[in-house]
C-alpha cells in the first residue's frame, strides 16, 4: 500500500480504534516487499491530538498481487505475535493489528528520538563527531535491547531464537535524554510457531550493515545482529562503514580470493539480484568476502582502546571470533563506561544538546525538533 496509490490527502482518517481516530500525515515509503510505512497521529472523538504512531500497511490487493499481498499480511500477523514477547524500554512497542476496508495496519509506537542516520547527518554538517563515550553508550543500550530479544522465550519456556536481521542506522534511535530504542522486528528470524519462512536467502535490511554470513550464505544467528550493531557504532564513531569501501575493491583484491571463494561471491550476488536487491549490494558482498584484519585495524586505529577493541571483536568476519551473545557485549560495554558512573544518560543528553546548539540551522533543514531545554532558552532570548 502507498499513500500515492490511494491518493490519501493529509488529514484523512484511516480508521477508528479504541476511541481514537488515526489520521494520515505522511507516506514514508515501502519498507519491505508489499509493506508501506505511514506516519499517522491519534485524535480523540473531540479532536484532541494524542501523539504520533507508525503504521505498517498493506492495501486492498489486485488479483495479480494476491500471492505477494497474502505473504505481506502473514508477515504483519507474525510481527504482532512476536511483539508479545518483546517488552523492553529499548524496543519500540507494537500496539496491535487493525483491519479496515480491506487494508491491514500494524500500529507501532513512534520513536521518541532521532535515527542514527539523522544524527550522522547532523554530525557531518557540524564537522564534529560524537565522542567515543557517546558511541559506547549507544552500544550498551542497543546491546541490552538485543539481549532481551535474543533471549526471549515463549509461555512454555522455549527459546524463540529471535534475530533482528535488519539492524542499521535507520532502525536505531536516540532521544534528547540519551535513551536508545531499536525499531522494527518485522523482518526478524525466529522459532515462533507458524512463522512465515524466508524462501530467498538475501539481505533483509540495508546490505551495508549485514553480516558477512548473511551476505554470502543467507544463514544467520544472533551474532549477525552484533556485527550489524558493530558497523553502526563504527560509522557513528568514525563516519566510515566497513562494507562501504568501493575504492578498496580492486581487481587485485578480488583476485586474492581462491577460485572457490570467488564462485561463492558470484552465487551470493546472483541470489541478491534475483531477490530484487539493488545493484550496489554486489559491492557489499565483495567487501564482506575480502576485508582483512588490517582493514579493521586501520579503521579503528584512531579510536581509544575501549572502543577500538570492542569494534574489532564485533566486526570479525567469522561469527565464532565475535562476541557470542549480546549479554556478553553489554557487560563489557558497561565495564568500559564504569557502570554508568563515567558516562551515562546525563552526559549523553549534554552532548546532544551541545550538538543541537551548534547546528540550529541544519536541524531546521532536517526537520528536527530542538531539545525542550534548548527550545525554552531560545524562547527566552526571542522574547527578551
Amino acid at each position: 500500500m502507498s499513500a500515492s496509490e490511494f491518493r490519501l490527502p493529509r488529514g484523512a482518517i484511516l480508521f477508528t480504534r479504541d476511541g481514537f481516530q488515526y489520521e494520515f500525515r505522511e507516506d514514508l515509503g515501502e519498507v519491505h516487499h508489499g509493506l508501506s510505512l505511514l506516519l499517522a497521529r491519534r485524535r480523540t472523538a473531540e479532536g484532541g491530538i494524542r501523539g504520533k504512531v507508525l503504521l505498517k500497511a498493506v492495501g486492498v490487493p489486485k488479483l495479480m498481487e494476491m500471492p505477494r499481498i497474502k505473504r505481506a499480511r502473514a508477515k504483519l500477523e507474525e510481527q504482532v505475535r512476536l511483539a508479545a514477547y518483546l517488552h523492553h524500554p529499548g524496543i519500540l512497542r507494537v500496539h496491535g493489528l487493525h483491519k479496515a476496508e480491506g487494508c491491514w495496519y500494524v500500529i507501532t509506537e513512534h520513536p521518541s528520538g532521532h535515527s542514527i542516520s539523522t544524527l550522522l547527518t547532523l554530525s557531518g554538517e557540524c564537522g564534529r563527531r560524537f565522542s567515543p563515550l557517546f558511541t559506547l553508550h549507544v552500544g550498551v543500550r542497543a546491546a541490552e535491547a538485543l539481549e532481551h530479544a535474543h533471549e526471549a522465550k515463549d509461555e512454555q519456556g522455549r527459546a524463540l531464537h529471535i534475530v533482528h536481521r535488519a539492524l542499521d542506522v535507520e532502525r536505531l534511535f536516540v532521544d534528547w535524554n540519551g535513551d536508545v530504542q531499536v525499531a522494527d522486528f518485522g523482518l526478524a528470524l525466529s522459532d515462533l510457531p507458524g512463522r512465515v519462512s524466508s524462501t530467498v536467502r538475501r539481505p533483509q535490511g540495508d546490505a551495508f550493515y549485514s553480516s558477512p554470513e548473511m551476505l554470502l550464505t543467507g544463514r544467520v544467528d544472533a551474532r549477525s545482529d552484533l556485527f550489524a550493531l558493530g558497523n553502526v557504532l563504527l560509522e557513528l564513531a568514525t563516519g566510515r562503514n566497513l562494507l562501504d569501501a568501493p575504492d578498496a575493491l580492486t581487481e587485485e583484491v578480488k583476485g586474492s580470493l581462491s577460485v572457490r571463494q570467488r564462485s561463492r561471491v558470484r552465487r551470493a550476488i546472483q541470489r541478491a539480484h534475483l531477490a530484487g536487491s539493488p545493484p550496489m549490494v554486489a559491492d557489499a558482498i565483495w567487501r564482506a568476502a575480502t576485508y582483512t584484519q588490517a582493514d579493521l585495524e586501520m579503521l579503528t586505529e584512531p579510536l581509544p582502546q575501549a572502543l577500538s577493541v570492542t569494534l574489532r571483536k564485533l566486526l570479525q568476519p567469522q561469527p565464532d571470533a565475535r562476541y557470542q551473545t549480546a549479554r556478553e557485549l553489554a557487560a563489557d560495554l558497561r565495564r568500559w563506561l564504569g557502570e554508568g558512573a563515567v558516562y551515562g544518560r546525563n552526559e549523553v543528553a549534554a552532548e546532544l544538546h551541545e550538538m543541537a546548539k551548534r547546528a540550529r540551522e541544519v536541524m531546521v533543514e532536517l526537520g528536527m525538533r530542538s531539545p525542550r531545554r534548548l527550545q525554552a532558552a531560545q524562547d527566552v532570548i526571542s522574547t527578551s
